[in-house]
């Protein structure tokens, strides 16, 4: 009887010592607590079945959920191939309370808003505030993406060449769903700590790619909505050809078999990450 109740103790240390991690915004204490997690949901392994292997096959399970989900759930949902971009009201200031903030910043970084713009990509509620920085050439968008009860915002910042290839900095915090063609280059930097920091980053990329400011086209602030459009139709064209996705009439599209290992694959390297 000892013996489990210190087997029980060892397990809530460890979850106990994961939780407080967690709650640190460095993300190495964060990452930290991933592992002090792990570590938790070995002990319940070894400590049920005796065996190091009975500890490696509960640790297997937290990677195992995101296959089961993607396979039971995300292959059937449909998603509409073609998606209308048009003005939007903003949300409440209890939806969306970093709106007029990150507003604030954007504009201290000299963007002048444009306007407010989102559309539906199947379950999922996206809304954008855009920006335009005329010296730069480059787009801002503070966005909030809605499913139900669950929301995350976002900000990304676009640059597009006379030659339509875009740039996009953003701190988006999960990894992409689809693939980006070859016209589309992304850098994620989601340990941004202003917006400020986002733009720094982003310049810091154009220089890295060899982008300089006469390279980019400038935009028509009047259309700025219809260049986010036409950015998904060339990403979800793309992934058809690449076989990640597949129509399925009606105007809708479904994740292949070879698409669910690549949200799979963008899966663990989100938890590897983190």
């Amino acid at each position: 009887m000892e013996t489990i109740i210190q087997q029980i103790l060892y397990v809530a240390a460890a979850i106990v010592f994961a939780v407080a991690c967690r709650s640190f915004h460095n993300r190495f204490i964060q990452k930290l607590g991933w592992l002090a997690l792990l570590g938790a949901s070995y002990l319940i392994g070894y400590f049920i079945s005796g065996t190091h292997a009975g500890g490696v096959v509960v640790v297997g399970g937290w990677f195992m959920v995101p296959w089961l989900e993607i396979i039971f759930r995300v292959r059937r949902l449909r998603f509409p191939i073609k998606s209308e971009v048009k003005h939007r009201f903003p949300p409440s200031r209890e939806v969306f309370p970093e709106l007029s903030d990150l507003s604030s910043e954007a504009e201290d970084d000299g963007f002048v808003e444009v306007g407010d713009t989102g559309w539906q990509f199947s379950q999922t509620d996206y809304f954008m505030r855009l920006f335009y920085h005329a010296e730069k050439r480059t787009q801002a968008a503070i966005a909030l993406a809605q499913q139900g009860d669950f929301g995350f915002s976002y900000v990304s910042l676009t640059s597009r060449t006379a030659g339509g290839i875009t740039f996009t900095t953003t701190n988006y915090p999960f990894a992409a769903t689809m693939k980006y063609s070859p016209k589309q280059r992304l850098n994620r930097f989601t340990h941004a700590v202003s917006f400020s920091d986002l733009l720094e980053r982003h310049e810091y990329f154009l220089q890295h790619e060899g982008v300089r400011l006469e390279d980019l086209a400038l935009q028509d602030t009047e259309y700025l909505h219809a260049y986010i459009e036409r950015d998904m139709s060339v990403q979800i064209d793309h992934n058809i050809t690449a076989g990640v996705i597949e129509p399925t009439g009606n105007g809708e599209f479904r994740y292949s078999w070879r698409g669910c290992i690549f949200l799979y694959w963008q899966v663990l390297k989100d938890m590897l990450r983190v």
